[in-house]
């Protein structure tokens, strides 16, 4: 299995500031990449969100439980 890395400073200096051309195909796959990312970014967010507004519903839910159970009945 290939281990991927960060290149040091060091690294990153002796291959030089010249550009490289990157392929069509290549290119595609990072925009791809890039574009599914950020959904899942935004999708972990919302997910997030509706945890949240579940757990105030469900504590509000049992709040009104037991105000029902404490109220007298004539």
């Amino acid at each position: 299995m290939m281990q991927t890395r960060m290149l040091t400073k060091e690294d990153e200096a002796l291959t030089g500031s010249e550009d490289n051309e990157v392929r069509r195909e290549d290119q595609e796959k990072i925009n791809r990449f890039s574009r599914l990312h950020q959904r899942e970014t935004l999708l972990e967010e919302q997910l997030k969100l509706k945890m949240k507004d579940k757990e105030d519903l469900e504590e509000i839910s049992t709040e009104l439980e037991l105000a029902d159970e404490d109220e007298l009945v004539p």
